[in-house]
């Protein structure tokens, strides 16, 4: 079967539809949701086998997952996010949520036609209907002046100095004041914030034809392997497989 790798980058999460996704048991600052498009899901949660339709783990708990070669959606979902807070309330004391209602059915349909073809219009026609099966609403959230100029800010950048030090100059803060406002107003930490950027600065680099190397290098990581092992750690794929066949829409 031929790689299958659709990520798609919006401001609260990437998504992927993947037949790929290879990850030994870790854990990270971000949500991470699962639903099965060609077979159900098998993952292992805090020591425990789920198998479901669809499932939500809680940041930092720890899971493992393999595809097995089919095709599963999965979403990373930033944690501070309106879309997250409403997953996380409704977490169990093992850090996941399942949702298996019979409605799956037209969301694996509209997954499967991704794996065909997609563009922005579809996949945004896909994510109304999870949100629909997942009764979210995507009310946003109304942010401080400066934190919402450094969203903007890291949105449109094209820059490779992302320290905190340097961000702070251009919303007139010192880097401790920013550091403590970001985690109050979002909820994780302005240093994490900036290595999913980062990454995504990285991904637009290897996707208009750069080096691993080059594309790290630019986009501000210490080293190549720093970015190979946050891709690893946050994509469940190693860089290889997440480019190769790959299609990269930025849905935002």
């Amino acid at each position: 079967m031929r790689n299958i790798n659709k990520i798609y980058w919006q401001a609260d999460k990437i998504g992927l539809i993947t037949n790929h996704l290879e990850a030994d048991t870790h854990s990270h600052w971000m949500l991470q949701l699962f639903i099965g498009i060609e077979a159900d899901v098998e993952i292992v949660v805090n020591g425990k086998f789920v198998k479901c339709h669809c499932i939500v783990v809680d940041k930092n708990v720890p899971h493992s997952f393999s595809a097995g070669k089919k095709v599963f959606y999965s979403a990373i979902i930033e944690p501070a996010s309106v879309y997250a807070k409403q997953l996380t309330a409704r977490m169990n004391n093992d850090g996941y949520w399942v949702c298996d209602k019979n409605n799956i059915e037209e969301l694996k349909q509209q997954g499967k036609s991704l794996i065909q073809q997609s563009n922005v219009e579809q996949y945004l026609k896909f994510i109304e209907t999870l949100n629909n099966y997942l009764d979210i609403s995507t009310k946003q959230k109304q942010y401080d002046d400066r934190i919402a100029t450094l969203l903007q800010l890291l949105d449109t950048c094209h820059c490779n100095n992302h320290t905190i030090s340097n961000l702070a100059d251009t919303v007139a803060l010192s880097s401790s004041r920013l550091s403590h406002l970001f985690k109050e107003q979002i909820g994780i930490p302005l240093k994490s914030y900036i290595l999913l950027h980062q990454m995504e600065c990285a991904f637009r680099e290897l996707l208009a034809g750069k080096s691993v190397t080059e594309a790290a290098m630019s986009a501000g990581f210490d080293t190549p392997s720093h970015f190979a092992a946050t891709v690893k750690r946050m994509m469940g794929m190693p860089v290889s497989l997440s480019l190769k066949d790959s299609e990269f829409l930025k849905v935002y």
